[in-house]
This record gives structure tokens, sequence and C-alpha cells, in this order.
């Protein structure tokens, strides 16, 4: 009779052993486990790169953002702190937070206190820098009544005198700005826009926003218009300015921190698209993500995503930004709600719960133990049935039965 897989029939003159029969039916389901384990293993290794991002996603932190807030207070910096606490009241975990709460309305009564405010004014007056909006506006009107202007050339000439190292970018600005006030009356304004550039970027350089590159190709823009007399090499710079100053929502704080963020008048350009793009929050995504924002508008700004996703990186810091960065604005979304809602984010069910399971696989197995499984049920699943052909082709030729011992 020949051999078919199954036990023998009893009628068919094979004596039937109950214990074998039993030893065959748990070696076949450990057979089909094993196969189990290796499809599992295989599937999981297939999804290796989806759980392993997973991981790094439900591994994210949310910002407190009372600390920082707590450093600029205690520097003096109310507006600064406040503008910081805002960014992260967007959000709702910080939004519940009493301690929060308390903070920000404690910081915000002394700021809009009279004694502060009065403080404020004189700082950009007689130093053209301050806290907040006070110093901000008086600086900048002391600057387009020559009053700001003729105030920083003496400041540099009293360096100069003491021996003390020259701002030759805030002199440079400030010469300018003597020479321009002339031609400004005469005009009716004509040239209140590059007095407003030159005012903005002495603040923006007395706050430290100026980097190394830019006030170096400015002072040499200023020292040309303030030896000429003319406006024309100020002209790419006043209308970069114009344009990001005219996006709807971004503010005079905000045009500062695109300035921090250039390093020549051409990255202007560029700066004016991403405050297109990013709108009323230009000035919370270059503070907050800093070189990383500008990064991720250059590799995904026509992303129709980059604006939510950004927002959602910022407020796990530098590891949101990171990931951002390393999956575009779509699948950072994606993950980003597969972490918080789990298998509910995914289109398929079954690949969802896939990726988490394979995701808390690895929480307590390292990535290689995944490979070794799959490598040791491959060899059973192959080999059993191997082994098999072998011995009943043995056996056959020796004359026994090919189903002695199964």
């Amino acid at each position: 009779m020949p051999w078919t897989g199954l036990p023998p029939n009893p009628n068919s003159g094979y004596s039937m052993n109950p214990l074998r029969v039993t030893w065959f039916l748990c070696k076949l389901v450990g057979y089909l486990i094993v196969i189990l384990v290796l499809v599992s293993s295989l599937a999981a290794i297939l999804h290796l790169h989806d759980a392993k991002l997973l991981t790094e996603f439900q591994a994210l932190q949310e910002i407190d953002p009372l600390p920082e807030a707590r450093r600029l207070v205690d520097a003096g910096a109310y507006c600064d702190a406040l503008e910081y606490l805002d960014y992260f009241r967007d959000y709702d975990y910080v939004k519940s937070n009493p301690e929060v709460q308390a903070y920000y309305e404690k910081t915000k009564a002394e700021r809009e206190s009279y004694r502060f405010r009065a403080r404020d004014i004189l700082n950009g007056i007689w130093q053209g820098k301050g806290a907040c909006m006070e110093s901000l506006v008086s600086a900048t009107a002391s600057d387009f009544f020559v009053v700001g202007d003729l105030r920083d050339l003496a400041w540099q000439g009293y360096n100069l005198y003491k021996g003390e190292q020259v701002d030759e970018f805030t002199a440079a600005l400030a010469g300018v700005g003597v020479l321009l006030t002339v031609p400004s009356i005469v005009s009716g304004g004509g040239t209140a826009p590059a007095k407003g550039t030159a005012s903005l970027l002495k603040l923006s350089n007395r706050m430290g926003k100026i980097s190394k590159p830019l006030r170096k190709s400015l002072t040499a823009a200023f020292k040309d218009a303030a030896r000429l007399g003319d406006l024309k090499p100020l002209k790419p710079l006043a209308s970069s300015l114009e344009g990001i100053a005219r996006v709807p929502g971004v503010k005079a704080r905000d045009v500062m921190a695109v300035v921090a963020r250039c390093d020549s008048v051409a990255d202007l350009k560029t700066m004016e698209k991403l405050a297109a793009t990013f709108g009323p929050k230009t000035g919370k995504f270059l503070k907050l993500g800093e070189g990383s924002a500008v990064n991720a508008f250059k590799r995904y700004g026509k992303s129709p995503q980059i604006t939510a996703a950004l927002d959602q990186a910022l407020k796990y810091g530098p590891d949101g930004t990171r990931l951002l960065t390393k999956t575009g604005p779509r699948s950072f979304m994606k993950y980003l709600t597969m972490a918080k809602y789990g298998v509910r984010a995914t289109r398929s069910a079954w690949q969802g719960r896939l990726v988490n399971l394979t995701a808390q696989v690895l929480r307590y197995l390292p990535e290689w133990a995944m490979y070794v499984v799959a490598a040791l049920s491959g060899v059973v699943v192959v080999g059993v049935p191997v082994g098999m052909v072998f011995r009943w082709t043995r056996r056959k030729r020796a004359g026994q039965s090919p189903t002695e011992g199964y």
C-alpha cells in the first residue's frame, strides 16, 4: 500500500499504535507552530523599519516650558519669557497645566506694570535696546528723528576714545542714518523704508541676532550707501525685509528672528518664501526650531503638511525636529498619530497591529534576535520535510515500511 502521509487504516493490514499516532500529531502541531513563527518573524523583519520608527516616536517627550521661561525672567527678558510661554500655550498639554498658567499671569502682571514700562522706554531711548515693545518703539522712533543715530555714533566714538572695541557695523548703520535724515525730510518720508530697515538691523544687532557673515556684507553695503548718499545699495535688502514684514501675522520681532537665520542678503529671498509658507507661525518656528526649521523648509517646503508637522515636532524639541527631517511631514504625522492612537491611526488594521507588536518586541529583544529566530525556524521548516523524504527513501530501499516509526 503506498504511503499517503496519513495514519494507517486499521482494515488495511497495518497495526495502529495510539502512542505513535499521538506522537505524530504532536510533531505535526509543533511543525505548524514553527511555520507560524517563521512567517511571523519574516513579517516582523519586513516591518522592522516601521517598528523602529514607531519606537522612536513613542519615546518622544513633550517639553516643559517653565525652566526656560524662568531662566529668561531671571535674566530680565520678560517679554521673551512671555513670548516663549505663548508659543507653548498653543498646545493642549501646556494650556491645561495650572502651574504654567499661574506663572504666565504673574510674569505678565510684572511686565505690564508702569514701573517696568517706563524703565523699558528709557532703555530704548538711551541705549537703543530693552526687554519689550516699549523699548523697541522708543529706539525706532529715536532713530527716525536722528537722535538714535547720533547716540550710536557718540557711543562708538566714546569706545574709540577709551581704546575699546568699536562696533563697525553699528557705526556704519548710524552713519547712513544721519546721511539719510535730510533726504527723508525733503522727500516727505521717501527714504522711510531704508531708515526703517537700518533701525531694524541696529536693533537686531544689539540683540545679537545678526550673524558675522551677514554683518560683514551689510557693513559694506551701508558704507557704500553713506559714501554715495544713494539708497541703491540698500534696495535688495529693504525689498526683502519689506516682503517678509508684509506677510499677515508677522511681527517686527519675527522679522528679527528671520534676520538671525541669514548669513547673506541672498538668504533673505529664501526667508521671504519661508515666511509666506509659515505665516503667523514664522517667528515661533524660527525661535523654537532655529536652524532645523529652515532645513525642514528647504527640504519639504512644498509639502502641504509642513506647517502642521513642524508645529507638532517643536513641542518635542530637537528629537521631534530630527524625526521630522528623517521621515518627512506626511510620514511624521502618520507615525506620531500611531504612537498616540495605535492601530486606529493606520489604514490596515493587521499591518498596524504587526508594527505595534514588532515595536513592543524590540523593547525586550535586540534586532539581531529576530534574524536568529527567523533563521532557526527556517532551518526547521525546510529541514523536517527534507529529513522525512531522506528517511523514507532509505527505508524503502532497505525493504522496510515507510511508515515505521511514525
